[in-house]
């Protein structure tokens, strides 16, 4: 009984197809909107949590706790007020913790039109802290290397061996830091995390960048082009257009200095790596209390779902939005289908004639509505799966 009645309902379906399917396509529209933005937010939350949990402490200027861990993982918010590397061989002093600095201040130049990712400023324990190996070329090997991450080398074209220019923060103040041309070392393998549209240099490249450290020419009295005067003497005065190098080379690096003391040099935070968890209880106490004054020290992922429990309760508003509308579509649908029996009221009565029970009429409208949403369910939750595999990246861009 059942197999015939779904061969008539298939049958049914077919006959009217142009209403079936505008019917199946409207409960589908309506299913795989909720379910995309669930596995969407699933994701997204999943995804961020991991990188937070991954990273066990950061320290920071005091301030805006959110400010300092979403700088610290994503690289991409304001970047909260410089510390100095004191705090960094603080913390590397304590025997509480490996420390790992971080200078994100500054931008690449765009490339082809495209826009420039965020220079990251580090050193080599960032590469084994974030389990990130050389997938061409090679890592950082002196002053003025880069290495650029996956994505960002996969947008630009870039190849080892190609050079990428740092941009000045204020392209009007002519005093203030030069843009440095980079030598692009290596590129990254993908990661799948904000590490792959970063460009990667070592923490003294950036200082560079800073204008802290630079390099300058030598000059003898047969650079006519770049003197000013030259007397009897081995003194020369150079004229303005010497200026501190933009481009660190093998021939110049060993020209290229620091002023002051490294332990006064600006970062912007250091993520701390305790040893157990004692040790990370220790750290967390002596900044709550001996430190408090010139740093914080926070867990990243407390702050990531303080900031996941405020931002997504408007999930809630949409979850009753979904079910007014989910409601509102089922009675649509329950009207549709009374109206196409009332339509098909003289092929019922035929089919009453020809001995049909009432309940077979009943039985084949039942096997049609459910073939409907079956074959909705299966289309909404195919696009559902596709469109968050495509869309998951494009979340997590838009939102930082």
């Amino acid at each position: 009984m059942l197999r015939n009645a779904v061969y008539l309902a298939f049958r049914s379906l077919w006959w009217y197809r142009g209403r079936s399917s505008l019917i199946i396509l409207c409960l589908a529209v309506t299913l795989w909107v909720p379910v995309t933005v669930r596995l969407l937010i699933d994701q997204f939350q999943q995804e961020i949590l991991n990188r937070a949990a991954v990273t066990p402490l950061i320290i920071g200027a005091s301030g805006s706790r959110i400010d300092l861990v979403l700088h610290g993982l994503y690289f991409q918010s304001a970047a909260p007020p410089s510390i100095t590397m004191e705090e960094s061989d603080y913390v590397a002093n304590s025997d509480f913790a490996a420390a790992i600095p971080l200078h994100v201040r500054f931008r690449t130049q765009t490339v082809d039109r495209i826009d420039g990712a965020p220079l990251v400023g580090t050193t080599l324990e960032y590469f084994e802290f974030r389990n990130l190996k050389v997938a061409a070329g090679e890592s950082l090997s002196r002053l003025g290397d880069c290495v650029l991450g996956a994505g960002f080398a996969e947008r630009t074209g870039l190849r080892p061996g190609a050079s990428l220019m740092s941009a000045p923060r204020n392209a009007f103040n002519l005093a203030g830091d030069y843009p440095l041309k980079m030598r692009v070392a290596g590129i990254l393998g993908r990661s799948h995390s904000p590490d792959d549209e970063a460009v990667f240099i070592d923490i003294k490249t950036a200082w560079v960048i800073e204008g802290i450290g630079h390099g300058h020419q030598t000059l003898t009295k047969n650079d006519r082009a770049q003197l000013l005067s030259a007397g009897d003497s081995s003194k020369v005065t150079a004229n303005a257009s010497v200026l501190p190098y933009t481009e660190i080379t093998a021939e110049n690096e060993t020209s290229f200095h620091f002023h002051g003391d490294e332990a006064d040099f600006p970062i912007s935070e250091v993520i701390a790596v305790p040893h157990d968890r004692q040790s990370q209880t220790l750290l967390l106490g002596r900044y709550a209390s001996v430190r408090q004054s010139s740093a914080i020290c926070v867990k990243p992922q407390s702050v990531v779902q303080d900031l996941l429990a405020m931002v997504f309760r408007v999930e809630e508003l949409f979850r009753v939005v979904a079910i007014v509308s989910g409601l509102v579509t089922a009675l649509l649908f329950g009207l549709v289908i009374f109206l196409g029996i009332r339509l098909r009221a003289a092929e019922m009565s035929t089919m009453q004639r020809l001995g049909s029970a009432r309940g077979t009429t009943g039985l084949l409208v039942g096997t049609e509505t459910t073939l409907m949403l079956i074959s909705a369910i299966v289309m909404a939750t195919g696009s559902a799966l596709v469109t968050s595999h495509f869309g998951s990246q494009w979340l997590r861009q838009w939102l930082f």
